[in-house]
């Protein structure tokens, strides 16, 4: 995916990895998502993380880039959703690329109340 892609081909391409087995999720991310699919009565598992996740882009949730690292960039672009539960709910995931084979993955990076909730 080049630099320059849309919104909606980055859609295609997160719905696509998370749908396959080239993706994972960071243990901090999983260690707070776990209470918040209790409260919303799911089976608090990876499954249904990423079905969360997928089940929003599928319906046009808003996402936006982010620079990751510092300086920012240096590691990446992020993808963010505000607000996706109505109470905070903030998710972010990178799509993943290893140069020396082409591997490619998602991984989710955060799935947490934020404690800024914005629109």
């Amino acid at each position: 995916m080049s630099s320059e892609a849309s919104n909606e081909e980055i859609r295609a391409e997160l719905i696509r990895l998370l749908e396959s087995p080239t993706w994972r999720i960071v243990k901090s991310a999983r260690d707070a998502a776990c209470p918040i699919l209790q409260a919303a009565g799911q089976r608090p598992t990876d499954w249904a993380i990423l079905e969360y996740i997928t089940d929003l882009l599928r319906t046009d949730f808003p996402f936006h880039p982010i620079p990751l690292g510092e300086p920012p960039g240096s590691v990446g672009i992020g993808y963010v959703m505000n607000n996706t539960d109505g109470r905070g709910l903030y998710i972010k995931v990178k799509i993943e690329r290893d140069r020396a084979d082409g591997v490619v993955g998602v991984v989710v990076l955060s799935f947490h109340i934020s404690k800024h909730p914005k629109g």
